[in-house]
Parts: C-alpha cells; sequence; structure tokens
C-alpha cells in the first residue's frame, strides 16, 4: 500500500524568537528540525512559518538568509530534488506584509508534483528549486492577503494574514493554507469575558477566510491550513478552577483600572499572579501546564466555532506556547501568558476522501523538540498519508522531467527567477530580492542586499571590500543602485562634454530606430546611455575618473566649453546639459552607441600623430569604460 501513498509533512512553526539568537536558537531549531525530517522520511514535507525575520523584523530580517540557505544546503534535505520557498519579507509594504514564509520540499522518489498558477488558472510543473522572496506581489503560483484593519479595531497595525498555494502530488488536489490571526494583548482583559473579547477578533478573521475560500472564483479543493491561529484557553473558566478556595486581591493603575490580580491560600501564600503580559502559577505552573493528565484540554474551547468547516486530530502533547526562550532550557513555560495551543493543523472536511486513517497508517499529530528550546513556540506537526488517484485525471499539464534533469536542476537554486549556483558560504538570497521602499530599510540590512558574492577569478568584475552578516571580511561585487547608475550616466556624459568634436558624414545605430533628432538626442541622452551601456561594470565612485582627462583637451574654443562644464560631484548629481552647447557637441553624442563605428579611429594610447598627420583619439565611451 505504501507504493499507493505519498507520505505528507505538515510543519506549523512561529520562528520570530529563534531570529533574535541566530547563533544559538536558530541552529537549534535547525538541528532538531532537520533529525525529525530524516526519522520520519516524508515525500512531501510542508513548513509554514509565522513570524519571519523576527518579532524585530527590521533588524533581523537579513537573518532569513541563513536560515534558508542552511534548510536548502543540509544533507537531510539533499534527497528532496524540488523545492518552492515563498519568504513574505518586505516591511516597507506596511498594507500588504503578513511575515509569512512557505517552504516545500519534494522526495525524489515522487512522480508528479505541479503548482496551480491562480493568474493563468492552470497548474505548472515543479522543477528544481525557487525562492520567491522579498516583495511578491506579483508572484502568480501562490494566492495572499493581509486582514483588513477594521478585523482589528483595538490596534493600531498587525501583520496578520494568509498565504496559500494550490498543489496536484500524483493527481491529488488539495491547497495548503499558511495562517496567522491575532494574539490576545492583555491577559487582564482576556479575563473578563468568556470566550474573551480577543476570540471575537480571531473569529472575524478565520470566518472571512474560510467564507472566502467557498465562495471565491476558484474550483472548490480539500484543504489544510495550518498555522498560528492563536487560539487561547478559556481564561476565566480555567481560573475559577485554578484559584479555587483563594482570596483575590486587586491592583490599579493611575486611571483606577485593574491591572493586577494576585491570588492568596487561607495561608496567605500567593498562588497565582495575573497583570497585562505576567501570568505566574507559581510553584504549580510547568506541572499544571504540561497537561499529563490532559486537564486542560476542556478549557480549549474555541475551535468548536469552527467544527461545522473544519476538524483537528486528537491534542495529545502540551500547549505549544509560551515555552522559554533560555537556550538551555526547553521544557519550561514562560510567565507571561496562560499556556495554549496556539499552533494548529486543520483540516477541511473534503481532506477525508484523501488520507489513509487505518491503524496501518494512522495520522500523527505532535511537537517537534519536545525537550529542546525552539523558541516561545514549538513547532507543530502533522504526519499522514495521501491516497494516489483522487483529483481531477483529465488534468492538463507539461509533461513531467526526467530523472537526470530534475537531478541537473537540484544542483542550482532560483531567486526570483534568476538561476545561479547553490553556495551556502556566499550566496545572500536577498541580493535577487525587490522591496517596495529601500530606502526604508534598516541600514544594516539594506547593505546587505547590495552585494553580491564575489564571482570566480577572471570575470572582469569590479570588486569592492564588504563584510559578512557575521562580520567577517569578505569580498564581494557592489550592485549598483539607481542613484549610482545615475551618477555614472551623468560621469560619462561630463567625458563626453569635454570631448573635442569629430564632423560626422553618416549616422551609425545599434536599433532599428530612425536617426532622431538633435533635440530629441538632447532630452534622452541620459536614457539612451543608461540602456546601451554595461553600466553594472562602472566603479560606483564619482570620483574616481577612469583615465586622466587633460590630455584630451583641446586648445581654443575647446578652453571655453571645459570652463563651463565641471565633472559631477557626490553633490551634485545629475546636472544638465548647458542650454548654450555646441550643437556639434550634441551631434557627436548622438555617435557614441559603438566606437568601433565612430568617424575616428580608436587606439590603445590617449593621443598620437600618426604619419599622415591626422590626430587620432580614443573614444570616450571607451574611457568611461
Amino acid at each position: 500500500m505504501e507504493a499507493d501513498s505519498t507520505k505528507l509533512l505538515l510543519v506549523t512553526a512561529n520562528v520570530g524568537s529563534i531570529f533574535e539568537d541566530p547563533e544559538h536558537m536558530l541552529k537549534l531549531w535547525l538541528k532538531e528540525f532537520l533529525a525529525a525530517v530524516q526519522d520520519m522520511v516524508p515525500d512531501i514535507v510542508a513548513v509554514h512559518c509565522q513570524e519571519v525575520g523576527g518579532k524585530n523584523y527590521e533588524a533581523s530580517m537579513q537573518h532569513v538568509n541563513q536560515f534558508v540557505k542552511a534548510m536548502l544546503g543540509s544533507d537531510e534535505l539533499q534527497k528532496y530534488d524540488r523545492a518552492r520557498v515563498f519568504l513574505d519579507e518586505d516591511y516597507t509594504a506596511a498594507d500588504k506584509f503578513t511575515a509569512l514564509g512557505n517552504l516545500y520540499f519534494i522526495h525524489e522518489c515522487v512522480e508528479e508534483v505541479l503548482i496551480y498558477d491562480f493568474i493563468e488558472c492552470k497548474f505548472l510543473p515543479v522543477e528544481g528549486r525557487e525562492v520567491l522572496s522579498g516583495n511578491i506581489e506579483n508572484i502568480q503560483i501562490k494566492e495572499k492577503a493581509k486582514y483588513p484593519q477594521n478585523f482589528f479595531p483595538d490596534f493600531k497595525w498587525s501583520r496578520k494574514g494568509f498565504l496559500r498555494t494550490r498543489w496536484s502530488v500524483n493527481n491529488s488536489i488539495f491547497d495548503l493554507i499558511n495562517i496567522h490571526l491575532f494574539h490576545d494583548a492583555s491577559n487582564i482583559v482576556a479575563l473578563q469575558k468568556s470566550p474573551s473579547v480577543y476570540c471575537d477578533n480571531r473569529y472575524r478573521a478565520l470566518a472571512h477566510t474560510l467564507q472566502r475560500f467557498e465562495t471565491d472564483q476558484f474550483d472548490k479543493v480539500p484543504y489544510f491550513i495550518f498555522g498560528d491561529f492563536n487560539f487561547r484557553l478559556d481564561l476565566q473558566a480555567l481560573l475559577k478552577v485554578l484559584t479555587e478556595k483563594t482570596e483575590a486581591t486587586e491592583g490599579r493603575g493611575k486611571k483606577n483600572n485593574v491591572n493586577k490580580l494576585t491570588y492568596t491560600d487561607a495561608n496567605s501564600k500567593v498562588v497565582l499572579t495575573v497583570e497585562s503580559k505576567y501570568f505566574d502559577h507559581h510553584e504549580k505552573h510547568n506541572e499544571v501546564f504540561i497537561n499529563k493528565d490532559k486537564t486542560l484540554n476542556k478549557y480549549d474551547v474555541e475551535i468548536e466555532m469552527y467544527r461545522d468547516k473544519v476538524y483537528e486530530y486528537d491534542i495529545t502533547f502540551p500547549p505549544s506556547y509560551p515555552f522559554s526562550e533560555e537556550v538551555t532550557d526547553g521544557l519550561s513555560y514562560m510567565k507571561t501568558r496562560c499556556p495554549s495551543w496556539c499552533d494548529r493543523i486543520l483540516l477541511s472536511h473534503s481532506t477525508k476522501d484523501l488520507i489513509y486513517s487505518d491503524e496501518k497508517f494512522k495520522p500523527e499529530y505532535n511537537i517537534i523538540g519536545s525537550d529542546t528550546c525552539m523558541g516561545d513556540h514549538k513547532p507543530v506537526y502533522l504526519l499522514l498519508r495521501l491516497k494516489k488517484g483522487k483529483g481531477n485525471k483529465n488534468l492538463s499539464y507539461y509533461t513531467q522531467s526526467s530523472i537526470e534533469r530534475r537531478k541537473m536542476l537540484s544542483k542550482t537554486i532560483s531567486i526570483n527567477g534568476e538561476t545561479v549556483e547553490f553556495r551556502g558560504d556566499k550566496l545572500n538570497i536577498h541580493d535577487f530580492a525587490n522591496f517596495e521602499k529601500t530606502e526604508e530599510l534598516m541600514p544594516e540590512f539594506r547593505m546587505s542586499i547590495k552585494t553580491k558574492a564575489a564571482p570566480a577569478d577572471g570575470d572582469g568584475e569590479s570588486m569592492v571590500e564588504g563584510s559578512d552578516t557575521n562580520g567577517s571580511s569578505s569580498t564581494t561585487r557592489k550592485t549598483p543602485s539607481f542613484h549610482d547608475i545615475a551618477r555614472q550616466v551623468c560621469r560619462m556624459e561630463s567625458a563626453l562634454l569635454k570631448w573635442p568634436h569629430t564632423p560626422r558624414t553618416r549616422h551609425h545605430s545599434s536599433s532599428s530606430e530612425d536617426m532622431k533628432s538633435d533635440d530629441d538626442i538632447d532630452s534622452k541622452v541620459s536614457d539612451q546611455m543608461s540602456v546601451e551601456t554595461d553600466v553594472l561594470k562602472i566603479e560606483s565612485d564619482v570620483n574616481d575618473v577612469a583615465v586622466d582627462l587633460k590630455p584630451l583637451y583641446s586648445e581654443g574654443k575647446d578652453s571655453d566649453l571645459r570652463q563651463r562644464k565641471k565633472l559631477t560631484s557626490k553633490n551634485n548629481v545629475g546636472a544638465a546639459l548647458s542650454e548654450n552647447q555646441d550643437v556639434e557637441t550634441n551631434e557627436y553624442l548622438h555617435e557614441q552607441n559603438s566606437c568601433v563605428k565612430h568617424e575616428h579611429e580608436s587606439v590603445a594610447g590617449d593621443v598620437d600623430k600618426p604619419a599622415t598627420g591626422r590626430r587620432r583619439i580614443r573614444c570616450p565611451f571607451c574611457v568611461v569604460m
């Protein structure tokens, strides 16, 4: 029967805290996760992450590069020859940013895997390994939405939303949906109502999402929705039991609002303390919430509101949040919130037709790293087997690649459409990422995405010294921004303006367009040069002129032109051409497309007088290059 099934591993993990300590906690997380994958040997691994880049994402987003490369380069995942990674990292796009990350790995034994294009409404073959990072709004093989602000009226801003992908695996079609719902902001407020007011916020968002999947324009298919639902225990009902036979004392703040509750027993011993962001059951804290006797399950009632839409396998593991963030402590709960099952894996009722549920292949629902620090959220997984042959048998798709082709493609990685060799030591995935407002990125992160790994020796690229994320020195290649290119164009322009005129007898063009008038050339010269020149190979420092121009100046009328036009400085970028410049100079600018076709003869030296007496000079375009 195993040959007729696909072993699917679903994992949800709020990874926000592990990026705050990449040297220790991130490494521990990766070690435990990869060990679990190696032990289970799934055919497909689907990991849904929330808070990608950390809660302090501006400072920690750069560590996502290390996280993804460690996954792709790990020995445990080398036989997974196809991968799709979606990283919504663009925090400069505040109205769209969700900090969600979906990572999918397909084992070489899986014959047929397709992913859905939500714009073209068709399935596409999954080949090679591809990372889609930064701003992913225009990626067609996913559907992403951030929840409207009115879903959470008491909060100024949030990153909550969902990210959906659709798959066809051996002719079984289903959706994998990553979701992040809102948390409880205050323990005191959560106590005031049963269920709490925060449940209403979550219900508004999740009910909206499930309704959307039922009424949108796409075919209705089974789905797995897993992420950080932030479901909480019924705190009011739970405390009635935990604080039975105790006396409550209220503490009040400046506005006479209750900000602290202290419960003491008959001996005046403090049994439990609750503040806005503090929850401590003191001596019994870990004993109660490790939930060995499953007494807490009766207070996990928030899921009941969705039973008509989804179902969940029995929970036999302790609450997944909030665990200690001390790297030496993987068992204790932090005393910030009442421990709860925030991280869940829910299934639509239609998935029952896809899943083997007999005793031999009974789904396994548990946590990863039960005794290891995995951050404040323990990853939750569901291991199950999918049946083959379900779904649309008439599905149209391209022929699947051969095993040989798949092995070849797995040696490279496509990052936002650019294929590169996977070099775990030097590759930075953010080199290929786009951000809506680059200037709003943290300086440290902005600098980390402006450099690419050093090219191989002898490729002719200019090199600059830099440092990697660990602070060690490295050689990198500068990737120019728009402003860098503008400075380079203006430098070329300045050199050309100082060039002596050579009469033109005919027009040479590298394009199919007709020759434009001098006025057209004057207004569009910068655009023309930025398109037609390889500016990526020009050094970025505008003060570093490639060649000494003094020998190139001619006497007489050229000296006046030289006095009128100065080389562009860093503080004066983009100076326009003088309105009084010679028409002859404009005519010459139009000839710079290809130096081999210019009327003068290009030579290696700056200036030379051959036997004919004719003055020969270097092409100004070559001078700048």
